[in-house]
């Protein structure tokens, strides 16, 4: 018995040895979130438009610039009485405020920053040479809940009724 806890304790003392001559392995620095600047108070915010044919439930503000609101299509827009922003018709389409460039001041100015703030968040996360994904579903995330990263994709992304979940705090 004495024997095989010297032996044992000889064991262990070898395996600590060994393991404090192993030099450590710096710890991979954990990316900086995007800065999305005030493009982060919107959920959709487009150059080109937004269109809903089907089903369809936005939670958060949407918006487009530097283009007009006719650039948002199947959302029964519904302009509110200040002219600054719309929403929308059933209102269980978009729980929020639907804002476009061409609404009144302070709307065009707000839509412009929004847009150059986005722009500047492209320019970073597309600079980022280590994406947590790339081309994630061959391009259909549909069904998919999707943690807070950095997704890349070289086609378009398609996502179907089924939707997407982004899965993450406000930050």
């Amino acid at each position: 018995m004495k024997k095989m806890k010297k032996k044992i304790f000889s064991i262990l003392f070898a395996l600590a040895l060994s393991l404090s001559l192993v030099p450590a392995v710096p710890a991979m620095a954990a990316q900086a979130p995007v800065d999305l600047g005030s493009a982060g108070n919107f959920v959709i915010l487009s150059k080109s438009g937004i269109t809903t044919t089907g089903t369809t439930s936005i939670v958060g503000d949407i918006g487009v610039s530097p283009i007009a609101a006719t650039a948002i299509t199947g959302f029964g827009l519904i302009l509110d009485s200040t002219n600054q922003f719309s929403t929308s018709d059933p209102s269980s389409l978009v729980t929020g405020k639907v804002y476009a460039a061409d609404y009144a001041v302070p709307t065009p100015a707000k839509m412009t920053t929004a847009v150059s703030d986005m722009e500047t968040a492209y320019t970073d996360a597309a600079g980022r040479t280590l994406p947590d994904a790339t081309e994630l579903g061959a391009g259909d995330i549909s069904g998919m809940t999707l943690a807070p990263g950095l997704y890349k994709w070289g086609t378009g992304v398609l996502i179907t009724s089924v939707g997407v979940t982004l899965s993450g705090g406000a930050n």
